[in-house]
């Protein structure tokens, strides 16, 4: 019987050095984030004040010169832009991020399937254009949302 106490414990030290051991495997520092197309700095050196994308299209209104409008500009941000957006005299503001394919971010902005609405979207690397948000009309109202998200990924095989 004190045999067998002693091969039980035996057993139990060992599963738990064993255990111990994987864990350590495990709990290895992983490298901090890494961006994975470093071939474009991640800020701007210069930001054009002019829209890099835009889109107008006048609002039917015999007593009114109104339009809905839609103006992408650069940020400090290489991959990050700013939209700004007007209906009639309304103005809003948004934001968006092209993710990093390793090129240079093209944005564009193409008109909606609707009348007074458009498309915000960004050209990748076989330049196909990739719709990203609508902006439109809807009741009177400006409205902006997301058609589709992006995102860039790296996969570690063990």
């Amino acid at each position: 019987m004190i045999l067998a106490m002693k091969y039980y414990s035996f057993f139990i030290l060992l599963a738990v050095l064993a255990c111990n051991q994987q864990n350590n495997q495990d709990n290895q520092e992983e490298p901090s984030m890494k961006v994975v197309n470093d071939t474009i700095n991640l800020e701007r050196t210069s930001v054009n004040s002019a829209p890099v994308a835009s889109y107008s299209e006048k609002v039917k209104d015999p007593l009114n010169d109104w339009k809905f409008a839609v103006d992408v500009y650069e940020t400090k941000a290489t991959f990050d832009f700013l939209v700004k957006m007007k209906y009639k005299e309304l103005e809003a503001e948004d934001s968006i991020t092209i993710p990093n394919f390793g090129i240079e971010p093209k944005v564009e902005i193409r008109k909606g399937d609707k009348e007074q609405s458009c498309i915000i979207g960004f050209l990748d690397k076989n330049k196909e254009f990739k719709s990203y948000k609508l902006v439109q009309i809807t009741n009177k109202q400006l409205k902006i949302s997301t058609l589709r998200h992006y995102a860039r990924t790296r996969y570690k095989v063990k």
